[in-house]
């Protein structure tokens, strides 16, 4: 069987390969029961999950006796049913504490900052000590310099008493009114952060192998039948920094602190040459014009490496040598990827250490709300959790940094999110059909999706999808897993393809450059241009990182362009490496901005590297990247018109091509001819169902296949090519595409002019059910008919199916077709599963998860007479509106409508 049978086989399979590895909440609370806990993993093999991930946030006994035993009746259950088992590395978030049992016995390991206490002091006047704003715990040097940071005169300290000896000598024999910037550099406890009491100095080799010891290796011993086979591995989690509670910690005077481990100082001489705190102040300030020495860049070069290999590195190598897996994510919230406080640095040297490609999204960082209005308008109480909100960020950079991160510095297909966490009990599986698409489109195949809780209802980051049968859309779970596992599937074991690779800033953001790789990620989707992000550490791997004949390749990427996304500030070693790609005859772009200096300070070695002819002389605008783009290179495909909510991916199967085609927008429906770059026989792969197309209007045309397409919003299909075998002549199968042609035949009746388009509007409600105790049906439901359940008082905090139903009126069925044309059903809104039964009819129709709202029925089931009967199931979200993550305003509950009956236009009309 070739690939592409195999992979044929598995789409079309009822029972998908799976994907899902959830979250599984345990509390340590006296009902979970063993039976109670069994009972949950059932329900996450029953509703499509491959695995499970345990999460120990909130245990009460973690590490304790019950802990383990409740883990213990978690693999029982998943090794009976097959299934694979991570395990959560610690007690809360961030990793590495342990539960502050790290901590326990070991005060020298609290984490320590580096804090700056500064005052202006003129050598005629008598010294005023600066405020402690905190607590300096140990002074390490106290930094003099006159005429601002480290300019002119400077002398260096590092007891009060020698600098009490210079001052009094400099008042004898100094000049009257000359001033001095004072500052002292030293060390105090973190006093900010998550669990700043517990936080250790993970970046200490020592008390990470402390950590290791407490948690993997006991894990390992206790948990000894379970060991890789049902248990795969560990789940890290949001490790960062942590000395300050930012995810916007930039640099500059308002700094409150620094990272800082022992480790440090003598490590930092070593690998630079000079002694950081003899220069610590730097930290704080701006360099003018970028000519001073380069501490900044030099401090956060080392403190990150130390990063990856004290802390990420140790714990994957043990799980390497132990025979598991260590996954998960770090901080990436808006710029915290290249920042300290909840940050790690820089992305790519941190989750080089992971088994697989990892990110998550959370609070509603990201949804299709975002898109159309302020992330405030919607969800105010989340104001404060972000310093400010980057939408580009989360919509368009952050899963590319986890996909980049497996593709280039892993080798690996296999890309992690954990998504929909503290989403709210308003999220249901419309929107998760919608953020399915989104994380497809940006090439993620493994998913961890919150939660399942054996209480309910949980207020700890809430939904739960199970909840103990009582979300109301749980009968339809299933229907979403299997979607989301199929889109999965046609991700692994392929190669990705993408022309474009992005510079990754970290290290021109540490000296002060304002990139502009979010703003760059968006135009590069929006004119349908595939990339990965592309760290300058790799890009100056010799060994790693090829260029010949105008192509970059990393491991089975190739790259025919590079873009600089608004860097002034660049390595030598990256600028070296794209000089000579340029020279090759690849593409190089900088945005807004040209590169001019070089982060150790080798600005003249900087600027001949780059003086060469192939190098571009000007920087393009941000707005005319995609137009440039395309007069050097073609997109990853093209429309007839420009349409920037078209996403897409493109994948590289053994023995065919896999596009991912979606529409994002909401208001905008997609028609047009779509040009694929791959010519062969051409299958439209539907995942919700399963369905395989085979459409006959497609067209090859020049080595492409091309295809007209019409995709509304929600609406996303895979398209497979094949090799095609010539014909006997030697030309195409295929004549060339016509503009005229119309959408594929599997669009036609939603495409279609109609001869009547009859309104449906008189609807009965003649059942109500709710899975909840706490919510009361009403007696009487003659009152109810199409509208908004949120606009009545009896059903404004309803959560459950209403059952709608109406009787096909003489009128009504004359105006259908006589023939055996299809006729459209089409429900207009709906908030937000919809399930169609026909009275008499045995036909199950496919719920509706999302719009558009429609079936395609057989005229002869439409009869006068018919009754039609429609079940809408909304989400928790009305009910527990206590809830902290909810919306401001739920979200419309209902058969909204309008309703229509749609028949096909008689051809020639």
């Amino acid at each position: 069987m070739s690939e592409y049978e195999k992979l044929r086989a598995s789409f079309a399979s009822a029972h998908p390969p799976r994907s899902l590895f959830p979250l599984l909440w345990l509390h340590g609370d006296e009902r979970e029961t063993e039976e109670a806990i069994r009972a949950e993993v059932a329900a996450m093999d029953d509703g499509g999950a491959g695995g499970f991930v345990i999460e120990s946030r909130p245990h009460n006994d973690y590490l304790g006796e019950r802990w383990w035993r409740d883990v213990g009746f978690c693999l029982d259950e998943a090794a009976k049913r097959g299934l694979d088992v991570w395990i959560f590395d610690e007690e809360y978030y961030p990793s590495g504490i342990a539960g502050g049992k790290v901590l326990e016995g070991h005060p020298e390991s609290r984490m320590k900052v580096l804090i700056k206490q500064s005052a202006e002091w003129r050598e005629a006047e008598d010294w005023a000590p600066p405020a402690e704003e905190r607590p300096m715990e140990k002074l390490l040097r106290i930094v003099c310099a006159t005429g601002g940071s480290g300019e002119n005169e400077r002398v260096v300290f590092r007891t009060e008493e020698e600098f009490g000896a210079w001052r009094e000598a400099v008042r004898k024999e100094g000049k009257p009114g000359r001033a001095w910037n004072v500052h002292r550099i030293g060390l105090t406890s973190s006093w900010s952060g998550r669990m700043f009491e517990k936080m250790v100095d993970y970046i200490d080799p020592e008390v990470t192998d402390r950590f290791i010891s407490i948690t993997y290796e006991e894990t390992k011993r206790r948990l000894a039948p379970y060991w890789g086979t049902t248990i795969k591995g560990f789940f890290g989690d949001e490790t960062s920094f942590e000395n300050f509670a930012s995810y916007d910690m930039l640099f500059g005077e308002k700094t409150p602190c620094f990272p800082w481990t022992r480790l440090l100082e003598s490590s930092f001489r070593d690998a630079k040459g000079y002694d950081l705190l003899d220069w610590a102040d730097l930290l704080w300030y701006d360099v003018d014009g970028k000519e001073d020495r380069p501490v900044r860049f030099d401090y956060m070069d080392r403190m990150t490496k130390l990063f990856s290999d004290h802390f990420f590195g140790r714990i994957q190598s043990w799980c390497h040598r132990n025979g598991v897996a260590f996954i998960g994510h770090v901080v990436e919230d808006n710029h915290a990827h290249m920042h300290h406080g909840f940050g790690v640095g820089h992305f790519f040297r941190s989750t080089k250490r992971f088994d697989m490609g990892g990110y998550d999204f959370v609070l509603r960082q990201l949804d299709s709300e975002q898109k159309r209005a302020p992330y405030e308008e919607c969800y105010p109480q989340f104001q404060t959790y972000r310093d400010e909100p980057y939408r580009n960020f989360f919509h368009f950079t952050l899963p590319k940094l986890a996909q980049s991160a497996a593709h280039l510095e892993l080798g690996t297909d296999l890309v992690m999110c954990e998504n929909f966490g503290a989403y709210g009990w308003d999220l249901g599986l419309r929107e998760m059909k919608w953020l399915t698409d989104w994380m497809t489109a940006r090439g993620t195949n493994w998913y961890v999706p919150h939660a399942f809780s054996p209480l309910f209802p949980d207020s700890d980051c809430p939904p739960h999808f199970y909840a103990g049968g009582r979300n109301p859309q749980w009968p339809f779970f299933r229907q979403w897993a299997d979607y989301a596992n199929r889109s999965c599937l046609m991700l692994k074991g392929a190669d990705h393809i993408a022309s474009v690779a992005v510079l990754y800033p970290a290290e021109s953001h540490w000296c002060g450059d304002r990139d502009r790789l979010d703003d760059v990620c968006r135009a590069l989707a929006e004119h349908q241009y595939d990339f990965d992000i592309l760290s300058c550490d790799l890009l100056a791997d010799r060994e790693r990182c090829k260029i010949q004949d105008g192509a970059l390749r990393i491991g089975k990427e190739t790259f025919r362009a590079v873009v600089l996304p608004g860097l002034e500030t660049l390595p030598l070693e990256a600028a070296v490496r794209i000089a000579e790609f340029a020279e090759t005859g690849g593409h190089v772009l900088e945005v807004e901005e040209t590169a001019k200096f070089e982060c150790g300070g080798r600005h003249a070695e900087l600027a001949a590297a780059l003086s060469g002819p192939a190098f571009p002389k000007r920087p393009v605008p941000i707005a005319e990247l995609g137009r440039e783009l395309r007069g050097k290179l073609e997109p990853g495909i093209a429309a007839g018109s420009f349409f920037p909510e078209l996403r897409y991916c493109h994948y590289r199967h053994e023995d065919c091509d896999v596009f991912f085609l979606r529409n994002e927008g909401m208001a905008a429906v997609l028609e047009d001819a779509i040009v694929l770059p791959a010519a062969g026989n051409l299958e439209l792969w539907h995942p919700m169902t399963g369905r395989i197309e085979e459409p006959d209007d497609y067209r090859i045309e020049e080595g492409r296949t091309v295809v007209p397409l019409r995709l509304e919003p929600y609406e996303a299909v895979f398209a497979v090519v094949r090799p095609a075998a010539p014909a006997a002549n030697g030309s195409s199968p295929r004549t060339a595409f016509s503009a005229a042609d119309r959408p594929s035949s599997s669009h036609r009746a939603a495409v279609a002019k109609t001869a009547s388009a009859p309104k449906l509007e008189k609807w009965d409600v003649v059942d109500i059910r709710t899975p909840l105790d706490s919510v009361s049906v009403p007696d009487d439901l003659s009152a109810f008919g199409l509208g908004d359940w949120q606009e009545r008082s009896e059903l404004a905090g309803f959560s459950g199916t209403v059952v709608y139903e109406t009787t096909l009126a003489p009128e009504q069925a004359r105006s259908l077709p006589q023939d055996d044309s299809p006729v459209e059903l089409n429900l207009g809104e709906v908030g937000e599963i919809a399930v169609l039964t026909l009275e008499g009819v045995h036909e199950t129709f496919l719920p509706l998860l999302c719009p558009p709202y429609r079936w395609e029925l057989p005229v002869s089931l439409l009869r006068e007479g018919a009754r039609i009967r429609v079940a809408v199931t909304n989400t928790l979200g009305s009910s527990f509106r206590d809830d902290h993550f909810r919306r401001e305003k739920p979200a419309p509950s209902g058969l909204l409508g309008p309703v229509t009956l749609s028949a096909p236009k008689p051809p020639g009309d």
